[in-house]
């Protein structure tokens, strides 16, 4: 008996040994594996704090993009009258954030050189006038500076809801048929202000802005809209006397409301310009597709407001007994790689159109580079465009004929900058680069224009019977 309880108590002191033992051996892999429990806890967390959105992202989420150009610009005068060529090296960057809650931040630089060229301040001997064309390449506004051309393109904040946005600051220019970037010189035109774009519906969008400032084509300052207007050529007013109306408008800006609908194989556009203190412009365009054709009308009306009444007739940007009108029409046929279109333009005798070209560029039917409709009235436009694209290689041929009847030289009442009727054959030819060298681009501008009736030196100089060639090579990232 004595000898089994011996025997039972051996094998309880070994089970409490070994369990012991045991424990002493589990105890630093409990601690080892409850620790890192802890830490893959803590990672977890970790993790999903690193989840949430943050400021930074939407910075290291956000894009580059942009552009270098070389641009070489030759105008052959006629005759003896004194050629000039340049060429233009310069890009831009800008940055756009990722969406951080509906809101973007941008920025955008821009830069350009003189690469090489004529000296384009030498007078012509006989008309004692220089370059005209190639200063736009540079500033306008300061010619002779070629290097320090650097500028800041848009500063803005965005913010997106839905398939709509709004934003404000230093914008590059939304599309319109009078405010636009025009890109095609070295630097665009860009603005400063609020817009919103309003996608109503699938067949219903809204444009509405408010703009304040601009930075005109071929210049690298901001300017408020009250300096703006006037800081080109002024131009002549309707009774002869030389326009005078630069910083005469103390105009706060200029309001843009569009009304886009679009059903089927129709679409309009209603657009209203509001330049404070000086004009209002509205502008209605209708389009119809029809098999492989589209018929297009453009039309406009615009009424001075009467600050103008209180100036001299000398500073007015528009007298108060003008209601410039223009019809526009357009006829085009398109069947695959082929495009071939019909405009004619009128300009009625009720007053002279107009628009600041510090702001943009007028884009009728039969506007086409290097003639535009501005400050033109009782004027008929006629023009033929033809386009060819072939895929392969990406070729695309373009052929535009204008012929301009109405204005005469020496006759002002509708015909600001006093020019001529003029006939103009533009013909250009582009290439776009695929696989390795993707985002190049080469295209080439070739511009004759001559007068119709009056063919001095003066009256044609860098105006008219003029040779351009424009060569312009772009690599867009």
């Amino acid at each position: 008996m004595l000898l089994w309880q011996a025997g039972r108590f051996r094998t309880f002191a070994f089970r409490i040994y070994k369990f012991n033992y045991l424990k002493s051996l589990q105890l630093p892999t409990f601690l080892f594996i409850f620790l890192l429990n802890l830490h893959l806890s803590a990672q977890n967390k970790e993790i999903v704090k690193e989840d949430e959105p943050k400021l930074k992202d939407d910075f290291t989420e956000g894009h580059f993009h942009g552009h270098i150009r070389n641009f070489y610009m030759n105008t052959i005068n006629r005759g003896e009258l004194k050629d000039y060529y340049t060429n233009a090296t310069g890009g831009a960057v800008s940055f756009t954030t990722g969406n951080f809650k509906g809101f973007q931040f941008g920025v955008k630089g821009i830069f350009t050189y003189r690469t090489f060229g004529s000296d384009l301040g030498v007078r012509d001997a006989v008309t004692g006038k220089n370059a005209k064309w190639e200063y736009e390449l540079y500033d306008v506004l300061n010619k002779g500076n070629f290097q320090d051309l650097n500028g800041l393109q848009g500063l803005f904040i965005r913010y997106r809801f839905g398939n709509s946005y709004i934003s404000y600051g230093k914008l590059e220019t939304e599309f319109s048929p009078l405010l636009n970037n025009s890109n095609g010189r070295m630097k665009p035109f860009a603005h400063r202000g609020a817009w919103s774009h309003l996608n109503i519906s699938e067949n219903h969008q809204l444009n509405l802005g408010w703009l304040d400032g601009v930075s005109p084509r071929s210049t690298t300052g901001w300017f408020a809209m009250d300096e703006a207007i006037g800081l080109f050529y002024n131009g002549f007013q309707p009774n002869g006397e030389v326009a005078v109306y630069r910083e005469i408008y103390s105009t706060t800006g200029i309001g843009i409301l569009n009304y886009h609908f679009r059903k089927d194989n129709f679409q309009m556009n209603f657009y209203d310009f509001y330049l404070d203190k000086v004009m209002n412009t509205i502008w209605t365009e209708l389009g119809y597709d029809l098999a492989d054709f589209n018929l297009g009308f453009q039309y406009v009306y615009q009424n001075p407001l009467s600050y103008s009444e209180d100036l001299a007739s000398v500073n007015r940007y528009v007298q108060p007994y003008e209601n410039g009108q223009v019809l526009s029409s357009q006829l085009s046929w398109k069947k695959t790689r082929f495009n071939v279109a019909f405009a004619y333009t009128h300009a009625f005798d009720s007053g002279r159109f107009l628009f600041p070209k510090e702001l943009g560029r007028d884009r009728f039917f039969t506007s086409i580079p290097r003639s535009r409709l501005e400050g033109l009235g009782n004027t008929d436009v006629f023009t033929i465009k033809a386009e060819y694209h072939l895929p392969k290689p990406n070729l695309h041929f373009g052929l535009e004929m204008q012929q301009l009847d109405g204005p005469e030289t020496g006759k002002l009442k509708f015909n600001k900058y006093n020019i001529d009727e003029s006939f103009q054959v533009n013909s250009h030819l582009s290439y776009q680069a695929h696989g390795f060298l993707e985002g190049l681009s080469f295209d080439i501008l070739w511009i004759f224009r001559e007068n119709q009736n009056h063919t001095d030196a003066q009256s044609i100089f860098n105006k008219s019977n003029f040779n351009q060639l424009n060569f312009v090579t772009n690599f867009n990232f």
